[in-house]
Protein backbone atom coordinates (compact mmCIF):
# COMPACT_ATOMS: atom_id res chain seq x y z
CA UNK A 1 0.00 0.00 0.00
CA UNK A 2 1.05 3.13 -0.48
CA UNK A 3 -0.36 5.39 2.64
CA UNK A 4 -3.64 6.19 1.56
CA UNK A 5 -6.92 5.20 2.46
CA UNK A 6 -8.51 2.49 -0.19
CA UNK A 7 -11.32 4.18 -1.84
CA UNK A 8 -14.51 2.35 -3.85
CA UNK A 9 -12.74 2.91 -6.74
CA UNK A 10 -9.66 1.05 -5.47
CA UNK A 11 -12.04 -2.07 -4.97
CA UNK A 12 -13.51 -2.09 -8.75
CA UNK A 13 -10.51 -1.39 -10.17
CA UNK A 14 -9.43 -5.17 -7.95
CA UNK A 15 -12.16 -6.70 -9.10
CA UNK A 16 -11.80 -5.83 -12.94
CA UNK A 17 -10.39 -8.17 -14.87
CA UNK A 18 -6.91 -7.16 -17.10
CA UNK A 19 -6.44 -7.27 -20.53
CA UNK A 20 -3.98 -9.52 -22.12
CA UNK A 21 -0.41 -7.30 -23.22
CA UNK A 22 0.17 -7.40 -26.17
CA UNK A 23 4.00 -9.56 -26.97
CA UNK A 24 5.51 -5.36 -26.75
CA UNK A 25 3.93 -4.98 -23.39
CA UNK A 26 5.16 -8.52 -22.12
CA UNK A 27 8.76 -7.83 -23.48
CA UNK A 28 8.67 -4.34 -21.65
CA UNK A 29 8.05 -6.03 -17.95
CA UNK A 30 10.64 -8.58 -18.67
CA UNK A 31 12.88 -6.01 -19.41
CA UNK A 32 11.86 -4.43 -16.48
CA UNK A 33 11.83 -7.54 -13.86
CA UNK A 34 15.69 -7.86 -15.63
CA UNK A 35 17.06 -4.12 -15.54
CA UNK A 36 15.39 -4.31 -12.03
CA UNK A 37 17.42 -7.15 -10.87
CA UNK A 38 20.47 -6.68 -8.91
CA UNK A 39 22.32 -9.36 -10.09
CA UNK A 40 21.74 -8.46 -13.31
CA UNK A 41 22.93 -4.72 -12.30
CA UNK A 42 26.30 -6.14 -10.94
CA UNK A 43 26.57 -8.12 -13.94
CA UNK A 44 26.13 -5.33 -16.73
CA UNK A 45 28.50 -3.43 -14.51
CA UNK A 46 31.42 -5.71 -15.18
CA UNK A 47 30.95 -6.43 -18.78
CA UNK A 48 32.39 -3.90 -21.37
CA UNK A 49 30.02 -3.91 -23.96
CA UNK A 50 27.54 -2.79 -21.22
CA UNK A 51 29.35 -0.33 -19.11
CA UNK A 52 28.80 2.80 -21.12
CA UNK A 53 25.06 1.90 -20.75
CA UNK A 54 24.87 1.55 -17.69
CA UNK A 55 26.97 4.28 -16.62
CA UNK A 56 24.68 6.38 -18.76
CA UNK A 57 21.44 5.47 -17.54
CA UNK A 58 23.16 5.64 -13.64
CA UNK A 59 23.65 9.10 -14.27
CA UNK A 60 20.22 9.71 -16.27
CA UNK A 61 18.86 8.63 -13.05
CA UNK A 62 20.95 11.15 -10.91
CA UNK A 63 20.40 13.77 -13.26
CA UNK A 64 16.07 13.38 -11.83
CA UNK A 65 16.73 13.27 -8.72
CA UNK A 66 19.23 16.12 -8.28
CA UNK A 67 17.27 18.41 -10.84
CA UNK A 68 15.90 19.97 -7.93
CA UNK A 69 19.16 21.20 -6.90
CA UNK A 70 20.50 21.87 -9.93
CA UNK A 71 17.25 24.46 -10.35
CA UNK A 72 17.99 25.74 -6.90
CA UNK A 73 21.96 26.50 -7.48
CA UNK A 74 20.56 28.78 -10.54
CA UNK A 75 18.02 30.45 -8.25
CA UNK A 76 20.56 31.26 -5.57
CA UNK A 77 23.39 32.10 -8.08
CA UNK A 78 20.36 34.89 -9.28
CA UNK A 79 18.99 36.16 -6.18
CA UNK A 80 22.06 36.93 -4.63
CA UNK A 81 23.33 38.58 -7.37
CA UNK A 82 26.42 36.51 -8.42
CA UNK A 83 25.08 36.07 -11.95
CA UNK A 84 25.02 39.90 -11.83
CA UNK A 85 28.69 40.14 -10.38
CA UNK A 86 29.97 38.70 -13.57
CA UNK A 87 27.90 40.12 -15.83
CA UNK A 88 30.90 42.28 -17.44
CA UNK A 89 33.70 41.54 -16.06
CA UNK A 90 35.76 38.75 -13.54
CA UNK A 91 35.38 38.35 -9.56
CA UNK A 92 38.09 36.94 -7.13
CA UNK A 93 36.71 34.52 -4.10
CA UNK A 94 36.88 37.60 -1.74
CA UNK A 95 34.71 39.54 -4.59
CA UNK A 96 32.07 37.04 -4.83
CA UNK A 97 32.49 36.53 -0.44
CA UNK A 98 31.40 40.14 -0.08
CA UNK A 99 28.76 40.93 -3.21
CA UNK A 100 26.91 37.32 -1.97
CA UNK A 101 27.09 38.42 1.51
CA UNK A 102 28.04 34.45 2.08
CA UNK A 103 30.61 32.98 4.42
CA UNK A 104 33.58 31.85 2.59
CA UNK A 105 32.45 28.02 3.49
CA UNK A 106 29.27 28.74 1.86
CA UNK A 107 30.59 30.93 -1.11
CA UNK A 108 32.90 28.19 -1.63
CA UNK A 109 30.01 25.96 -2.14
CA UNK A 110 27.78 28.12 -4.45
CA UNK A 111 30.79 28.66 -6.64
CA UNK A 112 31.34 24.77 -7.02
CA UNK A 113 27.73 24.20 -7.43
CA UNK A 114 27.22 26.87 -9.98
CA UNK A 115 30.83 25.67 -11.81
CA UNK A 116 29.54 22.48 -12.42
CA UNK A 117 26.24 23.62 -14.01
CA UNK A 118 28.21 25.96 -16.51
CA UNK A 119 26.66 29.07 -14.48
CA UNK A 120 30.48 29.92 -13.88
CA UNK A 121 33.95 29.40 -14.96
CA UNK A 122 37.00 29.73 -13.82
CA UNK A 123 39.19 32.06 -15.60
CA UNK A 124 42.49 31.60 -13.96
CA UNK A 125 43.70 30.14 -10.31
CA UNK A 126 42.12 33.78 -8.64
CA UNK A 127 39.30 34.75 -10.52
CA UNK A 128 35.32 33.17 -12.30
CA UNK A 129 33.39 34.48 -14.58
CA UNK A 130 29.69 33.82 -16.46
CA UNK A 131 29.96 30.66 -17.86
CA UNK A 132 28.59 29.73 -20.97
CA UNK A 133 25.05 28.77 -19.63
CA UNK A 134 25.36 32.13 -16.99
CA UNK A 135 25.95 34.12 -19.90
CA UNK A 136 22.85 32.82 -21.07
CA UNK A 137 21.13 33.99 -18.26
CA UNK A 138 22.17 36.77 -17.83
CA UNK A 139 21.13 38.00 -21.38
CA UNK A 140 17.40 36.71 -21.56
CA UNK A 141 15.31 38.82 -19.19
CA UNK A 142 12.39 35.84 -19.23
CA UNK A 143 15.11 33.80 -17.45
CA UNK A 144 15.08 36.59 -14.52
CA UNK A 145 11.22 36.76 -14.49
CA UNK A 146 10.64 33.13 -14.26
CA UNK A 147 13.08 32.80 -11.66
CA UNK A 148 11.16 35.24 -9.91
CA UNK A 149 8.07 33.48 -9.42
CA UNK A 150 9.10 29.58 -9.86
CA UNK A 151 9.37 29.74 -5.78
CA UNK A 152 5.78 29.55 -6.06
CA UNK A 153 6.01 26.53 -8.26
CA UNK A 154 9.02 24.67 -6.16
CA UNK A 155 6.70 25.21 -2.87
CA UNK A 156 4.06 23.49 -4.68
CA UNK A 157 5.91 21.00 -6.00
CA UNK A 158 7.13 20.15 -2.52
CA UNK A 159 4.40 17.41 -2.10
CA UNK A 160 3.69 16.84 -5.60
CA UNK A 161 0.75 13.78 -4.12
CA UNK A 162 -0.92 16.19 -2.60
CA UNK A 163 -0.47 18.82 -5.25
CA UNK A 164 -1.72 16.18 -8.11
CA UNK A 165 -5.12 15.34 -5.44
CA UNK A 166 -5.84 19.10 -4.79
CA UNK A 167 -4.51 22.14 -6.67
CA UNK A 168 -7.37 24.50 -5.45
CA UNK A 169 -5.16 25.80 -2.49
CA UNK A 170 -2.04 26.04 -5.02
CA UNK A 171 0.31 29.15 -4.65
CA UNK A 172 0.80 29.07 -8.27
CA UNK A 173 -2.94 29.76 -9.23
CA UNK A 174 -2.97 32.18 -6.37
CA UNK A 175 -0.49 34.12 -8.64
CA UNK A 176 -2.57 33.75 -11.86
CA UNK A 177 -5.79 35.38 -10.63
CA UNK A 178 -7.50 34.86 -14.40
CA UNK A 179 -7.01 31.38 -13.60
CA UNK A 180 -10.13 31.56 -11.88
CA UNK A 181 -12.16 34.48 -13.96
CA UNK A 182 -10.81 37.52 -11.22
CA UNK A 183 -9.87 39.62 -14.65
CA UNK A 184 -10.03 42.89 -12.17
CA UNK A 185 -7.10 42.55 -10.60
CA UNK A 186 -5.00 45.39 -11.98
CA UNK A 187 -1.88 43.70 -9.71
CA UNK A 188 -2.11 40.74 -11.29
CA UNK A 189 -2.90 41.76 -14.95
CA UNK A 190 0.55 43.90 -14.68
CA UNK A 191 2.45 40.69 -13.43
CA UNK A 192 1.12 38.48 -15.98
CA UNK A 193 2.21 41.21 -18.62
CA UNK A 194 5.64 42.01 -17.22
CA UNK A 195 6.29 37.98 -17.33
CA UNK A 196 5.09 37.60 -21.39
CA UNK A 197 6.59 40.45 -22.15
CA UNK A 198 9.98 39.67 -20.91
CA UNK A 199 9.41 35.76 -21.86
CA UNK A 200 8.02 36.79 -25.50
CA UNK A 201 12.27 38.34 -26.37
CA UNK A 202 13.08 34.71 -25.72
CA UNK A 203 11.05 33.19 -28.63
CA UNK A 204 9.57 36.11 -30.87
CA UNK A 205 12.19 36.11 -33.53
CA UNK A 206 11.87 32.02 -33.43
CA UNK A 207 8.54 32.54 -34.57
CA UNK A 208 8.97 35.47 -37.01
CA UNK A 209 11.49 33.24 -38.84
CA UNK A 210 9.92 30.02 -39.15
CA UNK A 211 6.08 31.83 -39.91
CA UNK A 212 7.35 34.91 -42.64
CA UNK A 213 4.68 37.31 -42.51
CA UNK A 214 5.82 38.99 -45.13
CA UNK A 215 2.46 38.55 -47.46
CA UNK A 216 0.02 39.54 -45.22
CA UNK A 217 -1.38 42.57 -44.54
CA UNK A 218 -2.78 42.82 -40.55
CA UNK A 219 -2.18 40.76 -37.92
CA UNK A 220 -4.29 40.26 -34.53
CA UNK A 221 -2.35 39.30 -31.98
CA UNK A 222 -5.28 37.94 -29.69
CA UNK A 223 -3.99 38.05 -25.93
CA UNK A 224 -0.99 39.70 -27.11
CA UNK A 225 -0.65 41.74 -23.67
CA UNK A 226 1.52 44.69 -23.69
CA UNK A 227 2.44 43.99 -27.44
CA UNK A 228 5.34 42.74 -27.28
CA UNK A 229 5.09 40.49 -30.00
CA UNK A 230 2.90 42.75 -31.99
CA UNK A 231 5.84 45.34 -31.86
CA UNK A 232 8.66 42.83 -32.74
CA UNK A 233 6.78 41.47 -35.76
CA UNK A 234 6.15 44.97 -37.13
CA UNK A 235 9.54 46.21 -37.17
CA UNK A 236 10.43 43.15 -38.84
CA UNK A 237 7.70 43.47 -41.75
CA UNK A 238 7.47 47.43 -41.89
CA UNK A 239 4.49 46.95 -43.93
CA UNK A 240 2.30 44.11 -41.72
CA UNK A 241 -0.36 46.42 -39.57
CA UNK A 242 -0.67 44.98 -36.33
CA UNK A 243 -3.32 44.61 -33.41
CA UNK A 244 -3.35 43.83 -29.98
CA UNK A 245 -6.34 42.29 -28.35
CA UNK A 246 -6.85 41.54 -24.11
CA UNK A 247 -8.02 42.29 -21.30
CA UNK A 248 -9.18 45.92 -21.11
CA UNK A 249 -7.14 46.57 -17.97
CA UNK A 250 -3.49 45.11 -19.70
CA UNK A 251 -4.10 47.27 -22.88
CA UNK A 252 -4.73 50.38 -20.82
CA UNK A 253 -1.31 50.74 -19.73
CA UNK A 254 -0.06 49.66 -23.18
CA UNK A 255 -1.69 52.12 -25.13
CA UNK A 256 -0.32 54.96 -22.86
CA UNK A 257 3.73 53.57 -23.52
CA UNK A 258 3.78 53.36 -27.53
CA UNK A 259 3.23 55.59 -29.89
CA UNK A 260 3.42 53.66 -33.05
CA UNK A 261 1.01 54.13 -35.46
CA UNK A 262 0.93 50.90 -36.89
CA UNK A 263 0.24 49.11 -33.73
CA UNK A 264 -3.28 49.38 -32.17
CA UNK A 265 -4.54 48.51 -28.99
CA UNK A 266 -8.37 46.49 -28.62
CA UNK A 267 -9.82 45.78 -25.26
CA UNK A 268 -11.96 42.90 -24.34
CA UNK A 269 -11.97 39.20 -23.33
CA UNK A 270 -11.09 36.56 -25.63
CA UNK A 271 -13.61 34.22 -24.54
CA UNK A 272 -16.22 36.51 -24.06
CA UNK A 273 -16.24 40.27 -26.37
CA UNK A 274 -16.51 40.81 -30.58
CA UNK A 275 -13.14 39.98 -31.31
CA UNK A 276 -12.13 42.97 -34.09
CA UNK A 277 -12.49 41.97 -37.48
CA UNK A 278 -10.32 42.67 -41.04
CA UNK A 279 -7.26 41.38 -40.09
CA UNK A 280 -5.86 38.27 -42.48
CA UNK A 281 -4.06 37.12 -39.93
CA UNK A 282 -4.74 36.04 -36.10
CA UNK A 283 -2.06 35.08 -33.94
CA UNK A 284 -2.13 33.03 -30.83
CA UNK A 285 1.30 33.19 -28.95
CA UNK A 286 1.62 30.51 -26.04
CA UNK A 287 -2.30 31.10 -25.11
CA UNK A 288 -3.57 27.92 -25.88
CA UNK A 289 -1.67 25.66 -23.50
CA UNK A 290 -2.40 28.08 -20.84
CA UNK A 291 -6.84 27.09 -21.02
CA UNK A 292 -8.31 23.38 -20.90
CA UNK A 293 -9.94 22.18 -23.79
CA UNK A 294 -13.27 23.42 -24.13
CA UNK A 295 -12.44 26.91 -23.72
CA UNK A 296 -9.76 26.17 -26.46
CA UNK A 297 -12.53 24.67 -28.85
CA UNK A 298 -13.94 27.92 -28.25
CA UNK A 299 -11.75 30.42 -28.70
CA UNK A 300 -10.76 28.34 -32.49
CA UNK A 301 -14.53 28.72 -32.96
CA UNK A 302 -14.39 32.53 -32.28
CA UNK A 303 -10.73 33.10 -34.21
CA UNK A 304 -12.69 30.84 -37.11
CA UNK A 305 -15.21 33.56 -37.07
CA UNK A 306 -13.28 36.45 -36.91
CA UNK A 307 -11.01 35.76 -39.65
CA UNK A 308 -11.79 36.67 -43.45
CA UNK A 309 -12.12 33.63 -45.98
CA UNK A 310 -9.09 32.35 -46.88
CA UNK A 311 -7.49 33.98 -43.71
CA UNK A 312 -4.85 32.03 -41.31
CA UNK A 313 -4.68 31.58 -38.04
CA UNK A 314 -0.96 31.11 -36.20
CA UNK A 315 -0.42 29.19 -33.28
CA UNK A 316 2.93 29.06 -31.45
CA UNK A 317 3.70 27.89 -27.86
CA UNK A 318 5.65 25.00 -27.00
CA UNK A 319 3.89 21.46 -27.73
CA UNK A 320 3.67 17.91 -26.32
CA UNK A 321 5.41 15.06 -28.04
CA UNK A 322 8.24 17.17 -29.08
CA UNK A 323 11.28 14.73 -29.89
CA UNK A 324 14.09 15.67 -27.83
CA UNK A 325 12.26 17.85 -25.81
CA UNK A 326 9.52 15.96 -23.98
CA UNK A 327 10.63 16.83 -20.34
CA UNK A 328 9.94 20.08 -21.09
CA UNK A 329 6.67 19.75 -22.75
CA UNK A 330 5.72 16.98 -21.25
CA UNK A 331 7.17 16.58 -17.75
CA UNK A 332 7.88 20.64 -16.95
CA UNK A 333 5.00 22.46 -18.89
CA UNK A 334 2.42 19.38 -17.48
CA UNK A 335 3.26 20.71 -13.85
CA UNK A 336 3.81 23.95 -14.15
CA UNK A 337 0.15 24.02 -15.91
CA UNK A 338 -1.43 21.91 -13.67
CA UNK A 339 -0.43 23.86 -10.75
CA UNK A 340 -1.47 26.85 -12.19
CA UNK A 341 -4.96 25.52 -12.50
CA UNK A 342 -5.64 26.11 -15.66
CA UNK A 343 -4.81 24.20 -19.29
CA UNK A 344 -2.19 21.59 -20.48
CA UNK A 345 0.30 20.92 -23.18
CA UNK A 346 -1.11 19.22 -26.45
CA UNK A 347 0.81 17.23 -29.42
CA UNK A 348 0.42 18.59 -32.89
CA UNK A 349 -2.01 15.76 -33.75
CA UNK A 350 -4.81 17.27 -30.72
CA UNK A 351 -4.33 20.67 -31.79
CA UNK A 352 -4.72 19.67 -35.48
CA UNK A 353 -8.18 17.86 -34.37
CA UNK A 354 -8.54 20.75 -33.28
CA UNK A 355 -8.09 23.05 -35.42
CA UNK A 356 -10.58 21.23 -37.95
CA UNK A 357 -13.63 20.56 -35.76
CA UNK A 358 -13.44 24.59 -35.24
CA UNK A 359 -13.69 24.59 -39.56
CA UNK A 360 -10.05 25.48 -40.49
CA UNK A 361 -8.15 23.28 -43.38
CA UNK A 362 -4.61 23.43 -44.69
CA UNK A 363 -2.92 23.07 -40.87
CA UNK A 364 0.72 22.89 -41.67
CA UNK A 365 3.70 23.48 -39.13
CA UNK A 366 6.51 25.79 -39.48
CA UNK A 367 9.58 24.41 -38.61
CA UNK A 368 11.37 26.64 -35.69
CA UNK A 369 15.29 26.62 -34.46
CA UNK A 370 14.40 25.71 -30.94
CA UNK A 371 11.11 23.03 -30.80
CA UNK A 372 12.11 22.51 -27.40
CA UNK A 373 11.20 26.57 -26.82
CA UNK A 374 8.21 26.98 -29.27
CA UNK A 375 6.21 25.30 -32.00
CA UNK A 376 4.31 27.08 -35.01
CA UNK A 377 1.20 25.79 -36.37
CA UNK A 378 -1.06 27.88 -39.25
CA UNK A 379 -4.57 27.16 -40.27
CA UNK A 380 -6.45 28.62 -42.75
CA UNK A 381 -9.87 29.37 -43.33
CA UNK A 382 -11.79 28.42 -46.70
CA UNK A 383 -12.38 30.75 -49.21
CA UNK A 384 -16.14 30.91 -49.59
CA UNK A 385 -16.99 30.90 -53.28
CA UNK A 386 -20.53 32.31 -54.14
CA UNK A 387 -22.42 31.53 -57.23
Amino acid sequence: MDGRPATQTDALEAKRPHRPLNRWGRFLLWRNRLLGAQWFQRWAARLPISQSIARTRASDLHHILAGFVYSQTLSASYKLGLIDLLKDRAATFDDICRHCNLEPDAARTLITAATALDLLEKADQQQWVLGQLGASVHGNPGIHSMLRHHDLLYADLADPARLLRDRSEASLRGYWPYVDGNNDDPLAARRYSELMADSQHLIANHILDAARLSKYDSMLDVGGGTGTFARLAAQRYPGLETSVFDLPQVVASARGNTSEENLKFFGGNMFEDPMPRNHDLISLVRILHDHDDEPVAQLLRRCFDSLPSGGTLMIAEPMAGTRGAMPIGDSYFSFYLWAMGSGRPRTKKELSSMLKAAGFVSIKEKRTHIPALVRVMTAKKPNVIFY
